[in-house]
């Protein structure tokens, strides 16, 4: 199979995949649930305590979009806030001895429900498929850090916005 048509059906898959991905934290949010805010305390769990822009930087979004999550972490008390012991009037983020529960509960059933999908695998295929969507997920990850994906642009083009005139009557 040629490189191109490889990763046409490697990109189809990927589409696929976050579509079902994106339903799944609406269908959570809904619900009431945190998935949307699980890759917040995962960060926080691998990295320690941090500033809330630093926080957002490591997940690529937006401070506020941050801040509003956070508050919600904070509520249900998944997340604490401590003084900055760099600068007093700073606070970090930390994820609390709650917040680790819900990580280690929402990755057990994240590996139910992944062992359940692939039950009718072979060892042999799942060990495969494993070993390259590491490989691949890792490569994707160090592509969109080093920027490449966005390279060359992939720019739509943008309609030209509908020009109305305005009718003036006598009575105007």
């Amino acid at each position: 199979m040629e490189a191109k048509d490889a990763a046409r059906r490697i990109g189809t898959a990927m589409s696929r995949l976050m579509r079902a991905a994106a339903r799944a934290r609406a269908q959570d949010a809904a619900s009431g649930g945190i998935f949307h805010s699980l890759a917040l305390l995962i960060v926080l769990m691998e990295s320690g305590p941090m500033r809330s822009n630093l926080l957002a930087e490591a997940v690529f979004s937006d401070p506020s979009t941050i801040s509003r999550q956070v508050s919600v972490l904070v509520d249900h008390g998944l997340v604490v806030r401590e003084p900055d012991p760099e600068d007093r009037r700073a606070t970090l983020l930390a994820i609390s001895p709650a917040g680790r529960s819900v990580v280690a509960e929402k990755m057990r059933l994240r590996d139910e429900h992944l062992a359940s999908i692939t039950a009718g695998w072979s060892d042999r295929d799942r060990d495969r498929f494993a070993e390259l969507f590491t490989r691949f997920s890792c490569d994707f990850a160090t592509s969109v850090n080093e920027n490449t994906f966005a390279r060359p642009a992939m720019v739509l083009p943008v309609p030209a916005p509908a020009v109305r005139t305005a009718t003036r009557t006598e009575n105007s």
